[in-house]
């Protein structure tokens, strides 16, 4: 089971299964590293098929240890992930917070 990935250059993270206190350590171990060499972090969430106030969490903490450094970028949420961030109001959550509508980054196989 694969539940992050980073890709280099632009920073990328795809996270994949759910995001629950589970697997909360890992993906904030992923995402430290990012935030802390500031810029845009893009997150996609194609993979994602249950998300819960966990996963809000670790991304407003996120965009919070940004500040004015960097911007998260959530790409990609769909299903159940897609209607938690509609809820939360996330995209409205912090000026840094950047919610896109679209699955191009799903995988493909």
């Amino acid at each position: 089971m694969q539940l992050v990935r980073v890709a280099k250059g632009n920073p990328t993270i795809s996270l994949t299964n759910e995001i629950d206190l589970a697997s909360a350590g890992t993906i904030a171990s992923a995402l430290e590293p990012l935030v802390a060499a500031g810029g845009p972090v893009t997150i996609d969430l194609s993979g994602v098929t249950f998300m819960d106030s966990t996963g809000i969490h670790l991304l407003v903490e996120a965009a919070a240890a940004l500040g004015d450094r960097g911007c998260i970028i959530v790409h990609g949420a769909q299903g159940s992930a897609a209607r938690v961030l509609e809820i939360m109001q996330f995209g409205s959550l912090k000026p840094n917070v950047h919610l896109i509508d679209c699955d191009v980054l799903a995988a493909t196989g």
